[in-house]
């Protein structure tokens, strides 16, 4: 098996566990109400997704889009979308927010979506694996290049907005 290819799934799955145990930290954080807490983890985890985020936007769900349809793959980025406008709102949590129990639920809701599009896009990686050898190589190239350079995730959809 190509070694580049071994590369790239360790990489993409650890990508994955890294932002599962983010969504399932933010999730705890919530529910004990710390929001300085909740606030230091959306941060931290927002700027370690933007490489994943970058990688997958960019190269996988186009590979995707190709054998799925764009109906297919406009919902995996409407699901970033929601998941980021959840990160983005619980970075700007001060510590002595005032929140309801219905405002903490629509947050925690948007992060099981996370946990969700994680575990569902993990499947996703099949779509590289039927690759050329080559074409496995360009995308662990990506992702690393991506890993060395991206933004934050919520500085890289400004970016795309603009």
């Amino acid at each position: 098996m190509n070694k580049a290819w071994k590369q790239l799934q360790r990489a993409f799955i650890e990508d994955h566990r890294t932002l599962t145990r983010g969504y399932v930290s933010l999730l705890k954080l919530l529910d004990e109400r710390d929001f300085t807490g909740a606030a230091s983890e959306a941060k931290r985890l927002d700027e370690l997704a933007g490489p994943h985020i970058a990688f997958e936007e960019s190269f996988l769900y186009p590979k995707v889009g190709e054998s799925r349809g764009d109906e297919y793959t406009g919902k995996l980025y409407q699901e970033h979308a929601e998941i980021l406008n959840a990160l983005v709102e619980i970075r700007q949590l001060k510590p002595d927010a005032n929140l309801d129990d219905s405002a903490i639920e629509s947050l925690k809701d948007r992060l099981h979506h996370g946990l969700d599009h994680a575990a569902a896009c993990g499947s996703l990686l099949s779509h590289l694996k039927a690759l050329p050898d080559d074409e496995q190589s360009q995308a662990l190239r990506r992702l690393l290049r991506f890993r060395d350079h991206s933004p934050a995730w919520s500085d890289l959809a400004s970016t795309e907005r603009e």
